[in-house]
């Protein structure tokens, strides 16, 4: 079922030009003179629906950041397949294995910049704090590992390493199981909504430049704020309808057996 919910105007951001950018200096206030203060940047994120924005909003911050950036290319291969002819290589070419991506996994292009904060997608070692979820602050980006310092929790402060690893990533969309090489992070200045499940912020925008496609993402996403007055949203919406109002998608199946007493 979907219905409109409509958005209390005090909520709204309101601008004219570039979503991202308004979302992005409303969110991250006084970025060029804080950008490389964990305190800072681990109590406030910009959530969105699809990987594809959240990546334009991280791309969009670290270009904000000082410095030089740099490139890894992952090394992609065939680990496994389900067909057996002698042509299933050239139906797959590494080429076509770099345009890949996945939810979880590092794509083939990632590009880092020191003094910007990551997030794991694996857990590497749990005992240590470096688990799926974990934010890192990068400190040192070398050809094959990376330092850092996490960012909040039992093991804040604590500076860490980071490998490249292997992902063996399985998808019923392709007849084979792919082997990709990479670090197993993301930038993290926004992260989907579905990812930010189970985290308290003080600050949290939302950008829909499309409603939520999934059952309870609106809720998910308005309830990862500590307060009222830390909850931002831009909404882009078709000519008719106002950008005060947005898509609730529940689906009242799943609670036809909860007994009302």
């Amino acid at each position: 079922m979907c219905n409109l919910a409509q958005i209390p105007k005090l909520f709204l951001i309101q601008h004219e030009g570039n979503h991202i950018e308004a979302i992005a200096d409303d969110i991250y206030e006084s970025f060029d003179t804080n950008y490389m203060r964990p305190a800072y940047l681990k109590n406030r994120t910009i959530v969105a629906p699809r990987n594809a924005t959240v990546s334009q909003i991280n791309d969009y911050m670290m270009q904000r950041v000082p410095g030089d950036s740099k490139t890894y290319y992952s090394s992609d291969s065939l680990l496994q397949s389900t067909d057996t002819s002698s042509t299933f290589d050239e139906c797959y070419p590494t080429e076509f294995l770099n345009t890949l991506t996945f939810n979880g996994v590092s794509n083939h292009e990632l590009t880092l910049k020191k003094n910007t904060p990551a997030m794991l997608l694996r857990n590497l070692n749990p005992a240590l704090g470096l688990c799926n979820g974990t934010r890192i602050m990068i400190t040192m980006l070398s050809d094959n590992f990376m330092k850092g310092n996490i960012m909040g929790g039992s093991y804040d402060t604590d500076e860490v390493i980071i490998p490249k690893i292997i992902h063996n990533v399985e998808n019923s969309k392709w007849p084979f199981i792919l082997k990709r090489r990479q670090f197993p992070v993301r930038t993290r200045y926004a992260m989907t909504i579905n990812k930010s499940q189970g985290q308290t912020l003080d600050k949290v925008g939302i950008y829909f430049p499309e409603p939520v496609f999934s059952h309870g993402q609106l809720y998910v996403g308005v309830s990862r704020v500590r307060s009222a007055t830390g909850l931002r949203m831009v909404i882009e919406n078709p000519a008719e309808l106002p950008n005060n109002y947005t898509r609730n998608i529940v689906f009242a199946e799943a609670f036809s057996d909860v007994l009302t007493v």
